[in-house]
């Protein structure tokens, strides 16, 4: 028994000589013929109608008949009786899911289909993440995890080398610059605007090279197909347990005989999609959601669709024999890049991207950029989370397994039904328990991390995760530590805030140094939330000078006695806030924001909160289209005030570290506008914004719109980031590659806003931005205006398969919201760079019980012994095996921006560890970066995207040791380092 276990654990290794995987299992084509490429697969949503787990088991099968668990073991059986049989997998939380409960035997089986390229992996995500509301450094990490687990199972075998996107909603520049840098051949995409879906396979251009990145050239280019009618079976040709279409009857004596005319329905299909294409190849996809769950039938219905072809010749209208194969995309891009080649086929090059989706005049899905607003928040606080895990344990293979619970759970929330915010009321909620299970689990790993690297014994360190509702049991305490960890590899400055009852404290550093600190009033008393202690007060601090990826600890007592209550300002003071270098003022009148002064330039800004009544239709035909988790559609072009009496009330408070005025915008919104002393970049509105009233019987969509005096573009340009890493150029009623309409005047005009908004001044070339700390929606409807939506509340459901309102309720009520914007301007390329990579990866409080007295550790650590150049993040430092670690570099600045090549040398870089080897990737540590292999396509030349002064660096693979690093403009280098020394002692 002990020498077959030997054996099986041995075969995936020997197999690889013998490996018939990737483009060297795609089938011998005949050039002359019309090869339809059958593509059988199943959708699986890691969650949307039913939680993860209800379908992977198919519980609950009234809401949705869907059980991944037997889709796969029931495809991998099918594939195993007939070897022409292919079928791709795509979703890896639902593969890794079932592989843990499989014997060795069926493991076997699966290495065997594998190798052979029948059951082959495309996409190879966690999930199939959304596009429009993910960042990009947790798709990086998603597809990571997912591949790594992969590789490390299957070998090289099992990475795939097609994107498979064909469910988010609209695609974009960023994601295909990814995935053309994590090594994809191609990217396979299905929704996108309906008049640019039209305009393409009326001009034969659903293919296309899509350029990705205005900085990076080829690295960033990958060749994009089109689905021909999203990614469900023909119609009639549906073969499959969940399907009403009849099954294919070959006995030609049976009543139900109907084999011939389906032929000859199916054969006229292929006829219709070949004149779409350019090639001699076309792709049919046979499955649809959760399909194979008896795969046999499916499989046994299409083996006699393929068999008919074989047997009974078939031609299209420029008679060429229509041959069907069971194929795979992977094969499908191997035929049409050998097309191309042979026979000098060009491609345009796509340069913009696909978003926002339109399906017709009346339909934006625009909504969801903003749908659950608090989910969208903690999937930001999770990759926040995750980062400072993955660094604090780079070196401990014992907590970086426990901190797997998070990479499972964040690779979960990019899927296109997650993030998203287009679920289920219930998924929603299981999408959060996840979450929540994941951050209890790794606030212990954290805290046991801290210890060890502060010299500490079992200090229990939690940080205020409910302190947006002025609650954390830490705090309540007369004495407690603070340790605030920055995940930046360069020093910063922070201003901590966390909710206390005392109105004077006392806050040190651990060698007992004073730290000046300021008592604010809360932003609501939150009396909503039953059974929680909600603090009366915030205690701000500045913790200064954080080391890189580095924490410094802070000693906070607080003090009891007759102290003066906190006082607003006099009137007189109230409408003037920090100086005139620096500060804000608002309108007497109004209560609004009037101007706001940065680095001595004062621009006008009015600033308010206001709503769109949302379309109350009942879907009956475009023009009937209601707003929904999905769409986006008001029912007036302007906005309404939010309901006042008179002026929006307003309360100032002046301290030693900044100043801030509390204004009501009537019953269910308020806001706070801080000015931070010395802070002269930015300045900060904290909002509050619930229970949305609909007493009225009308949902409504609340946003924040900032309207510039005097600045802006004449032509309504503004500017989109895309997953928070280039700019986008937009402008307002246009289409790079089609005819633009404008029957929908806001929705069409709003795109995804995952860090920033902003302007740039036609007179001046000055910019004005707004970041936000969540992805959210946003546009420019006028010159001069910046427009974010921050909250929905939904009374009717836009019938795209959710069949519920987005009506989201908390405590009995409606849910309320809390956010932040943070808005500066003038030359602020570097400043919104800046600010935006201080809110994705803000320093944390982890705070500690020290009624004992001061623990007995060290004041500040660092993994680090440098900051790395201003313009440079380490994106990335994690555990990837005993001996080694994944480090990621990015240059954070386009050249546009002024960016240029940066360098980063190793010697003595890290504290805890010396680098002794250096293997440089793809983006996503899946392979060696010179084994890197991009096809070749006709007309692939790189495409000028203007000038810079900034040279290209041409060095791609690093070994030696005392070379330096370089990175050019918006450039991600990916290296698995071996790594020794300098260990720390573990608890």
């Amino acid at each position: 028994m002990k020498y077959v276990c030997l054996v099986l654990w041995f075969l995936p290794i020997l197999g690889l000589s013998q490996q018939h995987c990737g483009y060297n299992a795609c089938p011998r084509l005949n050039a002359s013929e019309l090869n339809v490429h059958i593509i059988a697969h199943s959708h699986d949503d890691v969650g949307w109608l039913k939680t993860v787990d209800e379908y992977y088991y198919g519980t609950r099968s009234h809401v949705q008949s869907a059980q991944v668990k037997y889709i796969i073991s029931s495809v991998v059986d099918a594939l195993r009786e007939n070897p022409k049989r292919r079928f791709i997998q795509v979703e890896t939380a639902f593969f890794h899911k079932w592989w843990q409960e499989q014997n060795e035997e069926k493991r076997q089986q699966v290495h065997d289909l594998i190798r052979n390229g029948r059951l082959q992996i495309v996409g190879g995500g966690w999930s199939m993440n959304d596009e429009g509301a993910v960042h990009y450094q947790p798709t990086i990490d998603q597809f990571t995890f997912a591949l790594k687990f992969l590789k490390d199972t299957f070998g090289e075998c099992a990475l795939p080398k097609v994107a498979w996107q064909i469910d988010p909603f609209g695609h974009t520049r960023e994601m295909a610059s990814m995935f053309a840098q994590m090594g994809f051949d191609g990217f396979f995409m299905g929704r996108i605007d309906w008049r640019d879906r039209y305009a393409r396979f009326g001009t034969r251009t659903a293919e296309m090279l899509w350029q990705g990145s205005a900085n990076l050239g080829n690295e960033s280019k990958i060749f994009t197909h089109l689905l021909y009618e999203h990614y469900t079976a023909p119609s009639g040709f549906y073969f499959d347990v969940n399907s009403k279409d009849d099954p294919l009857v070959a006995n030609s004596a049976s009543p139900a005989y109907n084999l011939k005319k389906k032929v000859a329905e199916f054969t006229n299909y292929v006829d219709r999609q070949s004149g779409k294409y350019t090639s001699n190849n076309i792709m049919i996809t046979m499955g649809h959601d959760f399909a194979y769950q008896n795969a046999n039938y499916n499989f046994d219905n299409l083996d006699t669709l393929i068999k008919a072809y074989e047997d009974w010749v078939q031609v299209d209208s420029k008679n060429r024999r229509i041959r069907l194969i069971y194929s795979t995309p992977t094969c499908y891009l191997k035929a049409v890049n050998d097309y191309a080649n042979s026979h000098g086929l060009a491609y345009k090059i796509k340069t913009d991207d696909f978003v926002p989706l339109w399906n017709d005049a009346h339909t934006y899905w625009s909504g969801y950029y903003t749908s659950r607003p608090t989910q969208k928040r903690f999937e930001r606080q999770g990759n926040n989370l995750l980062q400072i895990a993955k660094q604090l344990t780079a070196r401990r293979s014992d907590l970086n397994q426990r901190v797997d619970e998070l990479r499972d759970a964040m690779g979960v929330m990019q899927h296109h039904d997650a993030i998203t915010g287009t679920e289920k009321d219930l998924v929603a909620k299981d999408y959060a328990r996840i979450v929540m299970k994941a951050f209890d689990s790794t606030f212990d790993v954290i805290s046991s991390a801290l210890n060890q690297l502060l010299g500490g014994n079992q200090v229990v360190f939690r940080p205020c995760l409910m302190a947006n509702v002025s609650q954390c049991e830490e705090t309540r305490r007369e004495k407690f530590v603070v340790a605030v960890y920055n995940p930046l590899s360069r020093r910063v400055s922070h201003h901590v805030r966390l909710p206390i009852d005392s109105e004077f404290v006392a806050v040190t550093d651990l060698d007992g140094n004073a730290v000046q600190w300021q008592i604010t009033p809360r932003i609501d008393a939150f009396a909503n939330i039953p059974n929680v202690h909600i603090a009366k007060y915030d205690l701000v601090f500045l913790a200064e000078n954080l080391p890189p990826l580095g924490a410094k600890l802070f000693h906070v007592v607080t003090k009891s006695g007759q102290n003066a209550p906190i006082t607003p300002v006099p009137a007189d003071q109230a409408y003037e806030l920090g100086d005139s270098i620096h500060g804000v003022k608002l309108d007497k009148t109004t209560g609004l924001l009037q101007n706001v002064t940065l680095h001595d330039k004062t621009l006008g800004v009015k600033q308010e909160l206001m709503f769109y009544f949302s379309a109350q239709g009942n879907n009956q035909g475009a023009e009937n289209r209601a707003s929904g988790a999905y769409i986006f559609r008001p029912d007036a072009s302007q906005p309404t005030a939010l309901p006042l009496e008179n002026a929006v009330n307003v309360t100032t408070f002046k301290g030693p570290l900044l100043d801030e005025v509390h204004q009501h915008f009537g019953n269910w919104a308020k806001q706070i506008i801080r000015v931070y002393k010395g802070a002269r970049d930015h300045i900060e509105f904290d909002w509050l914004v619930g229970p949305i009233d609909v007493s009225d019987g009308k949902g409504k969509e609340v946003i924040s719109r900032f309207q510039l005096q005097s600045f802006g573009s004449k032509e309504n340009v503004f500017y989109t980031d895309s997953n928070g890493r280039e700019l986008i150029r937009r402008k307002k009623n246009y289409r790079e590659t089609f005819e633009y309409t404008d029957e929908e005047k806001v929705a069409g005009n709003y795109f995804p806003v995952t860090s920033s908004l902003s302007l740039v001044d036609d007179v001046t070339k000055m910019e004005a931005a707004v970041l936000t700390d969540r992805a959210q929606g946003g546009g420019s409807l006028e010159a001069g205006q910046l427009e974010l939506m921050i909250h929905r509340r939904l009374l009717r459901d836009d019938a795209f398969g959710v069949e519920q309102a987005l009506n989201e309720e908390e405590f009995g009520n409606g849910l309320r919201v809390r956010g932040q914007h943070f808005f500066t301007f003038g030359a602020t390329s570097r400043v919104r760079r800046d600010i935006a990579q201080q809110k994705i990866l803000a320093s944390w409080a982890f705070v500690a019980d020290g009624s004992s007295g001061l623990p007995k550790i060290q004041s500040e650590f660092s993994l680090l012994t440098r900051e790395l150049p201003a313009q440079v993040q380490l994106l990335t430092l994690e555990h990837w095996s005993e001996n080694e670690v994944l480090l990621r570099f990015e240059h954070i600045l386009e050249a546009s921006e002024g960016g240029c090549e940066q360098t980063v040398n190793f010697q003595n870089l890290f504290t805890f560890f010396d680098v002794t080897d250096l293997q440089e990737t793809t983006l996503a540590a899946s392979m060696k970066l010179e084994e890197r292999k991009q096809m070749h396509w006709s007309n692939s030349g790189c495409l000028s995207w203007g000038e810079t002064t900034c040279e290209r660096s041409t060095d791609r693979v690093e070994r030696k040791l005392d070379v330096d690093i370089k990175l050019a403009p918006m450039q991600i280098r990916t290296f698995i380092a071996t790594v020794e020394g300098k260990r720390i002692k573990t608890y």
